[in-house]
């Protein structure tokens, strides 16, 4: 019975080891071209920078970039919409957001509640939808352009990678 209770006592120490060895992976590119993994940041030159986890011997891989999530963690963006039959602009504001790989809220107007709410945080007389805030700017109706400008500002990169 001691000897059942001592190797199920090992196991879940050495099977749980990985958690315990967590640890912070940068991954860049140096200079010729070679992909470099650290446990010690990069030198400041180094402009594209990777920030992975490291789980006992295995590196985890991030959906999102280490840019688009230090951008959302600064600047984090809601997408005010409303129904899309009382929206047409919000099925292109959604797939816009998704084409750049923005992470986003989705905040949907449907009371006057929410409306009012909405006013609060957008400011202004009315509520537009779509309306688009980023950090605490509000950019009123879709436009392509000055989303990608706002978004360019805010650190979040261009596009799917």
């Amino acid at each position: 019975m001691k000897k059942s209770i001592r190797f199920l006592l090992l196991a879940w120490i050495f099977g749980n080891s990985a958690l315990l060895c967590a640890a912070e992976v940068y991954r860049w590119t140096d200079e010729k071209g070679q992909a470099v993994y650290s446990d010690l940041p990069p030198p400041p030159n180094i402009k594209k920078l990777e920030e992975k986890a490291m789980r006992g011997s295995q590196i985890e891989v991030d959906k999102q970039s280490y840019a688009t999530r230090k951008a959302a963690e600064a600047f984090p963006v809601s997408l005010y919409t409303a129904p899309d039959d009382k929206c047409p602009g919000c099925p292109l504001a959604k797939q816009y957001l998704a084409n750049r790989n923005i992470p986003y809220n989705e905040v949907s107007l449907q009371t006057s509640a929410q409306m009012v709410e909405a006013l609060k945080v957008l400011g202004g007389e009315d509520v537009e939808v779509p309306s688009l805030l980023i950090g605490s700017k509000a950019y009123k109706g879709y436009s392509a352009s000055e989303w990608d400008a706002a978004l360019d500002a805010a650190g979040y990169p261009k596009g799917k990678p």
